[in-house]
């Protein structure tokens, strides 16, 4: 029987707790893998701990004890692309929660895992109470920028992120799309459509004019395009005349036709008001 193989991990803490409610707040979640005669599979793996004992009470700062061997998060073997996928639900789940990272680990480094962990970097809000930060498509293209990437090597890597061959991003279709986890793709499409080379921007521009891929984008994140300036807005605009309502929703519209940086956008948003009162 094949055993399973921790490919990659991270563990939580449960933030803002008394010492004496830190018992059972501590999350491992893991990405693991198990071969077989067909192939590879993958699923997520989640497990609690405790601080461990140090005498009569417990230090908050003790290494972690894990309580069990965890659960699968998934009934049914996956193949990588959905599992991380499932991954990275989780990790915004428990993010959410309050629980806070406290370590991250990889075995078994693909070539792109540390893309995967800045796109990761990019999904997760910041501390309310600091000074903002760079949005995540620009951050992402800062970082690559210093790295001196090629367009061939980038293409790669974004098509690695996001789980598709190299072919399908650059010519997406409607199945492609829809198949692509929206969170990640709302921080790598800002990536690509405002980057330096010429032929990234064309892929990137490619996916914004797939049928189904603005809606496939966080509502949030394209409220916040269409608002602000820049290339993603730009590119979004258009779309506001006809598909307003189904694309953003009221609440969005209003602020839209109040606060967009774009007076196409503020007018479409205002008739599309208009027509629903």
């Amino acid at each position: 029987m094949p055993r399973w193989i921790e490919r990659r991990g991270f563990t939580l803490r449960l933030a803002d707790r008394e010492e004496a409610e830190l018992r059972h707040q501590v999350v491992r979640l893991s990405l693991v893998e198990r071969r077989g005669l067909t192939g590879a599979w993958f699923n997520v793996r989640e497990a609690r701990a405790e601080p461990a004992e140090a005498g009569p009470r417990e230090d908050p700062a003790a290494p972690e004890r894990l309580l069990a061997g965890g659960r699968a998060l998934s009934w049914r073997w996956l193949r990588r692309v959905e599992a991380e996928r499932l991954l990275d639900q989780r990790l915004r789940t428990l993010q959410a929660l309050g629980y806070g990272m406290v370590d991250a680990t990889m075995s078994g480094r693909g070539r792109w895992d540390w893309l995967y962990e800045l796109v990761r970097r990019g999904l997760r809000p910041g501390p309310s109470d600091e000074a903002p930060e760079l949005p995540p498509g620009q951050a992402l293209r800062d970082a690559l920028q210093r790295l001196g990437l090629s367009a061939s090597a980038v293409t790669e890597g974004v098509a690695t992120v996001l789980g598709v061959s190299a072919q399908q991003l650059r010519e997406p279709d409607a199945p492609t799309v829809a198949r692509v986890d929206p969170e990640q793709l709302g921080v790598l499409l800002p990536f690509l459509v405002e980057h330096e080379d010429p032929e990234i921007r064309r892929i990137g521009e490619r996916w914004i004019d797939c049928p189904g891929a603005a809606f496939q984008l966080p509502p949030a994140a394209v409220e916040r395009w269409l608002a602000e300036a820049g290339r993603m807005g730009d590119l979004l605009a258009p779309r506001v005349r006809d598909q307003g309502l189904a694309l953003l929703g009221p609440d969005a519209l209003l602020r839209l036709s109040r606060s967009s940086s774009r007076p196409p956008v503020r007018r479409a948003a205002a008739q599309w008001l208009a027509r629903l009162t």
